[in-house]
C-alpha cells in the first residue's frame, strides 16, 4: 500500500508540473518513507531545462498515472483517504518552507484547501491516461509548446478537483461564502526617542463592494460660461493718420440649469440667465469718458409635459431689460436705464426637442399660439415713444410668438448657436435672430463673433436700415466654462 500511495504522489507532481523532494512521515501507516527520485535544474542563458537523472524514472512515474487512474475510477473511500492526508501533509510542508523566507517557490492549486465555486457542466470526465501525457524534461525557448503544455495540465487540475467535488462532497470544507479570514500582518515600528520597537498590527483594508454602490441620479445639470475680451488701441496725437485712442471690456456670462429627466423624459424644464455687457472709453464724448455699447439682461424659462415622442406641451416666458444707463454722445440725454425698458414675453403652446451626441447637434422649437407681450419703463426722464409705446408708459399686447434654437458643433472646437425670436400682435412685427460662433484655442481662451439682427416696425423708420437693426462684434479673449 505505501508503494502505491507513493506512485499516486509522484504521478500527481508529473501531471501538476511541480517536482520537489519530500520528506513524509506518519506513525500510523507510513513510517519515514522517503520519495528519492533526484531532480536537477540547468539554467543555461538562452533557455531553462528540467532534467531527471533518474533514468527509469519515466517508466516508473507512467506505471504510476496508470495506479492513479484506477483508484480514482473506484469508489472506495478507504483508498482515497490516505491520499488526501498525504495531500494535505505536502500542503502543510510547502507552507513551511514558504514561512522560512523562499518566496521564489510556487504553490500549486491541486495541493489548497478545495473551494466550491460553481458544478461544471461534464462532472463524470475522467483524467487523462498517462500514456498520452507522459513526463519530458521542459525547456522555455521561441517554442510555446510549453504554454500548450501548462494549459494542459491547468485543465487536468481542474477535472480533477471537481471530481473530488462530484463524488466526495463532504471533504470541501469551503466556498466562497465561507472562506476563512485573511492572516494578519504586524510590522515593527521604532521609536528613536524612547529607544523601543513596538510591533503593531497592519491594518488589512479589504474592498468587497465592488458594485453595490448605488448610482444617484443627477436630476439638475448646472452649466457655466464665462466670456471676458479686452482690448485697448492707443493713438498719439501726431499720428500722420489720425485716430482715437480707446479701451473696450466685453463680457458674456451664461448661466443655465434644467431638469434632467433620462428614463421617462416626460418633464421638460429649462432655465437660461444671460448678462452681456460691452463698455468702452469714449475720448469724443466731453460730457462722460465710459460709453455702453450694449447692456443686456434677460432670463429665459421654458416648461413642458411630453405630449408624443419628442413634442411637449409647453409654457415660455422670456424677460430682459438692462442694469446700467447709457447716454446720448455729448448729452445728458437719457438712452436706456434699469427697467427702462423692460420687456415681459409669456406663451402657451407646443415645443420640439431634438439632440443628436453623435454629430453634436441639438435644436428646440417653440410655438405658441396664444402670447402676451408687455413692454414697460419705470424712468420719468425718458421717452416712452423712442421704445414704441404709443402711450402711457407700458404697453400691453396679445398674439403669437415663436422661439427657436439651434447649437451645432459643425467642426472641432467651432460651435455655432443660434436663436430666432418672433411675435405678433397681429398689428405689428417684432423679431430677433441672434448668430454666435465661437472658435474655441484651447480651454482658457476662444475667438467671438456675434451677429444680431433685429426687426421692428413699430419703431421710426431708418432712411438706410428702414425698420432692421443690426449689431456685429468680433472679440478674442479669456472664455472658461463648466
Amino acid at each position: 500500500m505505501n508503494s502505491r500511495i507513493t506512485a499516486i504522489l509522484i504521478s500527481l507532481l508529473s501531471v501538476t508540473g511541480v517536482f520537489a523532494t519530500t520528506v513524509i512521515e506518519q506513525n500510523d501507516s507510513i513510517t519515514n518513507e522517503i520519495v528519492s527520485d533526484s531532480i536537477t535544474m540547468a539554467m543555461p542563458s538562452d533557455s531553462i531545462t528540467i532534467q531527471v537523472t533518474d533514468t527509469d524514472s519515466i517508466a516508473r512515474q507512467q506505471e504510476a498515472d496508470k495506479n492513479l487512474l484506477s483508484l480514482l475510477e473506484t469508489d472506495s473511500t478507504e483508498q482515497i483517504l490516505p491520499v488526501i492526508k498525504m495531500l494535505r501533509m505536502l500542503e502543510y510542508a510547502d507552507s513551511i518552507r514558504a514561512m522560512q523566507g523562499s518566496g521564489e517557490i510556487p504553490v500549486n492549486p491541486l495541493f489548497l484547501p478545495i473551494v466550491f465555486e460553481k458544478q461544471m457542466s461534464t462532472p463524470f470526465q475522467h483524467l487523462p491516461s498517462a500514456e498520452k501525457c507522459p513526463f519530458k524534461p521542459k525547456s522555455l525557448s521561441v517554442d510555446d509548446k510549453w504554454l500548450q503544455d501548462e494549459i494542459q495540465a491547468e485543465k487536468t487540475r481542474n477535472l480533477a478537483q471537481n471530481y473530488v467535488i462530484v463524488n466526495y462532497p463532504k471533504l470541501i470544507h469551503y466556498n466562497t461564502d465561507n472562506l476563512p479570514e485573511v492572516p494578519k500582518q504586524y510590522v515593527i515600528e521604532n521609536d528613536p526617542a524612547k529607544h523601543i520597537l513596538s510591533i503593531k498590527e497592519k491594518p488589512l483594508i479589504i474592498k468587497n463592494d465592488v458594485g453595490k454602490e448605488k448610482i444617484k441620479l443627477k436630476r439638475w445639470i448646472i452649466n457655466f460660461q464665462s466670456s471676458i475680451q479686452f482690448s485697448q488701441v492707443y493713438v498719439s496725437e501726431n499720428w500722420y493718420q489720425g485716430g482715437t485712442s480707446n479701451v473696450n471690456l466685453l463680457s458674456d456670462q451664461q448661466f443655465s440649469i434644467k431638469y434632467n429627466d433620462p428614463k421617462e423624459q416626460r418633464i421638460l424644464f429649462e432655465n437660461l440667465v444671460q448678462w452681456r455687457l460691452n463698455i468702452n472709453s469714449a475720448p469724443e464724448d466731453t460730457l462722460h469718458s465710459v460709453k455702453i455699447s450694449e447692456d443686456l439682461f434677460q432670463i429665459n424659462s421654458k416648461f413642458g409635459l411630453k405630449a408624443y415622442n419628442k413634442w411637449y406641451y409647453t409654457a415660455t416666458m422670456n424677460f430682459k431689460t438692462q442694469f446700467f444707463t447709457s447716454y446720448a454722445t455729448n448729452s445728458n440725454n437719457k438712452v436706456a436705464a434699469f427697467l427702462s425698458p423692460a420687456e415681459l414675453n409669456l406663451g402657451l403652446g407646443m415645443s420640439y426637442q431634438y439632440k443628436n451626441d453623435k454629430k453634436h447637434f441639438e435644436t428646440s422649437i417653440s410655438l405658441s399660439p396664444l402670447s402676451y407681450n408687455l413692454q414697460f419703463i419705470v424712468n420719468d426722464d425718458m421717452d416712452a415713444a423712442s421704445f414704441g409705446i404709443k402711450s402711457g408708459k407700458s404697453m400691453n399686447q396679445y398674439g403669437s410668438s415663436f422661439e427657436g434654437r439651434i447649437k451645432w458643433e459643425f467642426y472641432h472646437n467651432m460651435v455655432w448657436s443660434c436663436r430666432l425670436f418672433y411675435f405678433t400682435n397681429y398689428d405689428h412685427v417684432q423679431g430677433d435672430m441672434e448668430n454666435t460662433f465661437d472658435f474655441i484655442l484651447n480651454r482658457f481662451f476662444s475667438t467671438r463673433l456675434f451677429v444680431h439682427l433685429r426687426y421692428d416696425d413699430a419703431r421710426a423708420l431708418n432712411k438706410d436700415f428702414g425698420h432692421f437693426q443690426l449689431k456685429e462684434l468680433l472679440s478674442f479673449g479669456f472664455n472658461y466654462k463648466f
